[in-house]
């Protein structure tokens, strides 16, 4: 229960209290070190309209030398209202008006700043006290500090700023709360609905999406985006797997059917043995191939096995497998124009790369037509190897060439003219694509279809 409740065993409890928490700390510091400081505040330089007031109130003192000072000070102060005149004699430091000062006004203050060389003003809860302005009156000269009543628009702030520090931060934490609650809701309410949405993918709901997070461009919004891309390559590739499996059992099925027949023949027809064994031992052969290509697939699939790495020549690689290709490519009357560079060397796994090109180039003699040509054609690039096999066939719809590198595709092409497995180009692109280069089909021009396979040459 106590668990639970535990503010800091949610995401959205350790922001809240986080945020907030760093706020009353800075805010109460920064209170406590201002209270501390609150009297160096209150002494600063004269502001301009202060020493415009200075200077226009000595004016009118001086316009009337003969004029009793105290009677046209009295008469000043009516007229400004708001404002008290404080006139000391500069040479004996005497008050000269008002005749008392007021119980409420600080006498030190108003000595020490008569003291000052330059206009300074003290401001204190009620009043502002600023001065002095030294004038002359006919032989006589005098020091004028004026007192101005504080504005009622301050009193609020004044009043605040006078509340115990324990109120202020009480304050403080009622003011802060709403908008510290808001920020850690809005950092963690889209976290709590990709956790949900997690849980939904991972409890069999592939066709779950999250949503209403398409307008973001933050860090969140990505993540929302990822976790879509995530659940769309995940859906794909178990939808794969499902196909994969079934196509197995289907390959494996028609070699398997046919196996028990000639066995059911043989012993049905004793005289037909032979014939029935020798129809037999090709459909075992047929199984073994598949089987192998099967488990080749599984294992390049399988990025925690390791592949040989291990320097190849791929001139003499390429050279070879076109030499086993002839009797094919004769038969056909197809001849094999190639064009390999010589000292093509890279690092990899040389099994692999030869099935992989000896899997293309067989592929271009079958699907050639008799009396054709298939290229091959090899070149080093900028820290590339690029191997081109083009053909003279009929070439592949083009909704089918992204699908030629799929497990037990067959094109239309294919399922009339093979009785094949559709595993050897998905087995070659996955061997490319583990000694990190890239496999392509295209169309040719004027017919046939042109393969590109490019590798690095340090894997």
């Amino acid at each position: 229960m106590l668990k639970a409740l535990n503010p800091f065993n949610s995401l959205f409890g350790r922001i809240f209290l986080g945020f907030w928490g760093t706020v009353l700390i800075i805010v109460g510091a920064v209170l406590l070190i201002n209270q501390q400081l609150a009297n160096w505040d209150k002494v600063r330089p004269a502001d301009k309209y202060q020493l415009k007031s200075l200077h226009k109130v000595s004016d009118m003192l001086t316009e009337v030398p003969h004029y009793n000072i105290k009677k046209l000070a009295k008469k000043l102060e009516n007229k400004f209202k708001n404002t008290m005149i404080v006139l000391k004699d500069a040479d004996t430091g005497k008050l000269v008006y008002p005749p008392k000062i007021h119980p409420r006004l600080n006498k030190g203050i108003i000595s020490n700043l008569a003291l000052k060389a330059e206009p300074l003003q003290v401001r204190d809860e009620h009043i502002t006290i600023f001065g002095p302005k030294l004038f002359d009156r006919g032989d006589k000269s005098y020091q004028l500090m004026l007192i101005s009543k504080n504005r009622h628009a301050d009193h609020f702030w004044i009043q605040l700023w006078k509340m115990p520090i324990w109120l202020k931060l009480i304050l403080l934490a009622l003011v802060t709360l709403v908008p510290c609650w808001l920020i850690a809701r809005n950092i963690s309410k889209p976290v709590t609905k990709l956790r949900h949405s997690s849980q939904t993918l991972a409890g069999g709901d592939l066709q779950h999406r999250v949503d209403g997070f398409e307008k973001r461009q933050d860090e969140i919004g990505y993540l929302a985006s990822d976790f879509n891309n995530m659940a769309d390559k995940l859906s794909s590739l178990i939808s794969l797997y499902k196909r994969l499996l079934a196509d197995v059992s289907h390959e494996l099925r028609t070699p398997l059917t046919r196996l028990e027949l000639s066995l059911a023949m043989a012993l049905k027809e004793p005289e037909n043995n032979q014939r029935q064994l020798e129809r037999a031992e090709r459909e075992l052969h047929k199984l073994d191939d598949i089987i192998g290509n099967v488990l080749r697939l599984a294992k390049l699939e399988n990025h925690e096995v390791s592949i040989e790495q291990e320097d190849v020549d791929l001139t003499d690689l390429l050279s070879q497998i076109i030499r086993s290709c002839q009797l094919e490519a004769r038969e056909k009357d197809i001849v094999i124009d190639s064009d390999i560079e010589d000292d093509l060397t890279l690092i990899g796994d040389e099994i692999l790369l030869s099935f992989a090109f000896d899997n293309v180039i067989r592929n271009a003699i079958k699907y050639s037509p008799e009396s054709s040509h298939v290229c091959v054609h090899s070149a080093q690039e900028t820290g590339v190897i690029k191997v081109i096999i083009k053909d003279q066939g009929t070439g592949v719809d083009e909704h089918e060439l992204e699908q030629l590198f799929v497990p037990f595709f067959r094109g239309k092409q294919a399922i009339q003219e093979s009785n094949g497995a559709g595993l050897g180009l998905a087995i070659a692109s996955k061997a490319i694509m583990r000694h990190g280069g890239t496999i392509y089909a295209e169309n040719a021009t004027p017919n046939g279809l042109k393969v590109t396979i490019e590798l690095p040459i340090t894997s």
